[in-house]
């Protein structure tokens, strides 16, 4: 768990909004991963941080979603992560962000490793989004994206070539 924190902490340095709620997200995510018959002991900070992020702070990060190492947070404002969303490692998110279901609970959408999502973007739906794509500020994402691809608009679309 601390190697996961370090590098969340590292990937925002300078940022210590950002630090301090990947922090507090990584450890109420090892606290509801503990056995069940011992969760019951981290369930007061479960409950402070979720006071703390969704009223406080605006921002509904979930210690259920699937989270990888290393995500990159400027500006978190108004940042919806649904809690069934997978999110891979390096990924980079703006503020004004929204992740989540389209239709129901298991309807998320799988985001691979070093995605670069602009800000006030709304990705929905059971989607992937590739490794290495970037989405532009203000898409809306209801389609696969590919792997390299950059998309921009609404709804979001291929603009330039994959590199």
């Amino acid at each position: 768990m601390s190697q996961g924190i370090l590098q969340d902490w590292s990937v925002n340095r300078g940022n210590i909004r950002s630090q301090l709620m990947l922090s507090s997200f990584r450890f109420a995510q090892k606290l509801h991963r503990l056995p069940r018959w011992i969760r019951w002991i981290g369930v007061p900070y479960l409950a402070v941080y979720q006071l703390l992020m969704y009223w406080e702070l605006g921002i509904e990060l979930n210690y259920k979603a699937r989270i990888g190492p290393r995500l990159r947070l400027y500006h978190g404002y108004a940042l919806v992560i649904h809690d069934n969303a997978v999110i891979g490692s390096d990924c980079t998110l703006r503020h004004a962000t929204t992740i989540g279901m389209r239709k129901g609970p298991d309807d998320c959408p799988v985001i691979g490793d070093r995605v670069d999502i602009g800000s006030n973007s709304v990705v929905i739906g059971a989607i992937q989004v590739g490794d290495g794509a970037s989405i532009g500020a203000g898409s809306v994402v209801v389609h696969d994206v590919p792997a390299g691809a950059t998309v921009a608009g609404n709804p979001a679309r291929p603009v330039g070539s994959a590199a």
